[in-house]
């Protein structure tokens, strides 16, 4: 909320108080405002419970098979500048632009489910980075959650093991999450950084009950060794289909 010394200063400078939130760049509150914030950051809290899940990914630049399935998904694993430039989602929600945001609609009409976008952490870059990264995140998955009435699953990201302890705040009911492995074939670090990263959900999330996989791999039996640490401990694996599994048999 708008704090009441701010409102009146601006009011008593001739600022319409309707326009207070579009003057200071509040418009990002239209979303955390219709849920409630947690943790040392105040990531806004999501939640995620399925009965059917996706039998189909597909990726944010490939449009044409959005509804590919009835139970298609769209997922965010493409570079960032593909989904998240200045005509970006978020930039639409930020700034409030209401043709961008009926772009956006209408580009994602009919989709029922998502993977949070997967803005990407990285273990070089300043740690207040990576935490507004994670919050940009929680503002999409918000905003696809109360405008399109879809099914938004969040997506674990992680850079490096200090961001453990905020990755999960807000995300305490969630039954389900999604990992991508694209990246970790041939590093051996980041697959440990990855399994570190799976740990560390799989003991702070207690409702857990799904880890939904994204991976380019037609190697099950491979991916779910990688998971194993979720299955021991009750979890259930699902591995969608994808245009690369379809395309193209590549073992890990």
């Amino acid at each position: 909320m708008i704090k009441e010394e701010v409102r009146e200063y601006l009011f008593n400078r001739g600022c319409r108080s309707k326009n207070l939130r579009k003057l200071l760049n509040l418009n990002f509150t239209n979303v955390t405002n219709k849920t409630y914030n947690v943790g040392e950051y105040d990531l806004p809290y999501v939640d995620a419970k399925i009965t059917k899940y996706p039998d189909y990914i597909t990726l944010y630049n490939d449009k044409k098979n959005y509804l590919r399935t009835e139970r298609t998904c769209v997922a965010f694993y493409n570079y960032d500048s593909i989904f998240d430039g200045l005509l970006g989602i978020y930039n639409a929600i930020y700034y409030d632009v209401p043709e961008l945001k009926n772009f956006y609609r209408e580009r994602f009409s009919g989709v029922k489910y998502f993977i949070t976008p997967d803005y990407s952490l990285c273990g070089d870059i300043n740690h207040i980075e990576n935490i507004h990264r994670l919050f940009r995140a929680r503002i999409v998955s918000v905003w696809l959650t109360l405008e399109l009435k879809s099914i938004v699953i969040p997506n674990i990201t992680y850079s490096i093991p200090k961001i453990f302890q905020n990755m999960l705040d807000g995300m305490e009911n969630c039954e389900v999450v999604a990992f991508s492995t694209k990246g970790l074939h041939g590093n051996g670090k980041s697959l440990s950084l990855m399994k570190a990263a799976l740990k560390y959900t799989v003991d702070y999330l207690r409702n857990l009950r799904t880890v939904l996989i994204y991976t380019l791999s037609k190697n099950d039996d491979k991916i779910c060794s990688w998971f194993e640490y979720a299955t021991q401990r009750g979890v259930k694996l699902i591995i969608p289909d994808n245009r690369s599994r379809d395309s193209k048999l590549r073992e890990v």
